[in-house]
């Protein structure tokens, strides 16, 4: 592999590996792959699978992040030391690991920092990769190496969980521009996979159409307006998405801590449960455990 890049790269060093300059290299390199690791480890993926998709994330990652900010010599020869360090590191990751990470102990009651929302439970998972096989086929580029492909539009809508997300959020995950972004967010508009809150300019926003999520989302939204009438918009549509990404699954109180202060929590949740939205579980101390209520969930 050595003589491979010295016969590429006519002003490569005799002497790279161990080097500063590699250091630096190979920390660029498996910090980028954590970050891939970190964004797509909750893909319901076989391992094969999944570890081909990583490592086609990390090329393409090297390329959006590093174009024009360091030389072609360079970022050819980081695209070659991929194949040395990626079967190295990518071992040691929890999405790499050959075993299963052991089970966290049950708590009564998550902690404030608990992670609040299970991964892709808001979806319609058969019927959302049935709609990027097929219907999806002709609006997307084939290549994997695209920036935007069916793998990581999958990965997009699977973090939306269901909520709105906006243009720039968007053209972040994908590494677009505006314009492209925007172009591709009418497409899917217009092909029937995501929906328009019928706002403007800077209101507007972007969801996964609800034929592919588990809640009844068009009916449950405006009935989440009504109980929390009086309180501010953006709040609003914050907590109609959070009830919308629970897919019916239970959550905590506790959960909410970044949205809302305790006592402002405990009213606002009052009046959902007042309002037949909620269920409640249990409680354990002041923490209870709620789940929307049934009628709220398609069949």
């Amino acid at each position: 592999m050595v003589g491979d890049i010295k016969n590429g790269m006519g002003d490569q060093k005799p002497r790279y590996f161990g080097t500063q300059e590699e250091k630096l290299d190979r920390a660029l390199v498996t910090g980028l792959m954590l970050e891939v690791v970190l964004e797509t480890s909750t893909l319901p993926m076989e391992p094969q699978t999944l570890r081909h998709l990583v490592k086609t994330r990390l090329k393409d990652s090297l390329a959006v992040n590093l174009a024009g900010r360091v030389s072609l010599d360079r970022f050819r020869r980081l695209l070659s030391q991929v194949d040395v360090w990626f079967p190295l590191y990518y071992p040691l990751t929890t999405a790499g690991s050959p075993k299963p990470p052991a089970p966290a102990r049950l708590q009564p009651a998550p902690g404030p920092v608990a992670a609040a929302l299970p991964a892709r439970r808001a979806l319609r998972v058969d019927r959302l990769r049935a709609w990027l096989q097929e219907e999806g086929r002709d609006l997307l580029p084939h290549r994997p190496h695209r920036k935007l492909n069916p793998d990581r539009l999958w990965e997009f809508l699977g973090r939306t969980q269901g909520r709105w997300f906006r243009l720039i959020d968007f053209t972040r995950h994908f590494g677009l521009d505006r314009k492209t972004a925007w172009e591709y967010l009418q497409k899917f508009l217009q092909a029937g996979l995501l929906r328009h809150n019928r706002e403007r300019s800077a209101a507007v926003r972007y969801a996964l159409e609800t034929c592919f999520l588990l809640v009844r989302a068009e009916t449950l939204e405006p009935e989440v307006k009504k109980a929390l009438s009086g309180l501010p918009p953006g709040l609003v549509g914050q907590v109609s998405g959070w009830l919308i990404a629970t897919g019916g699954e239970a959550f905590w109180e506790k959960d909410w801590h970044d949205l809302l202060e305790p006592p402002r929590r405990r009213r606002l949740i009052t009046r959902l449960l007042a309002a037949g939205l909620l269920k409640e579980v249990c409680q354990v101390g002041e923490n209870r455990k709620l789940h929307l209520a049934p009628g709220w969930l398609k069949d």
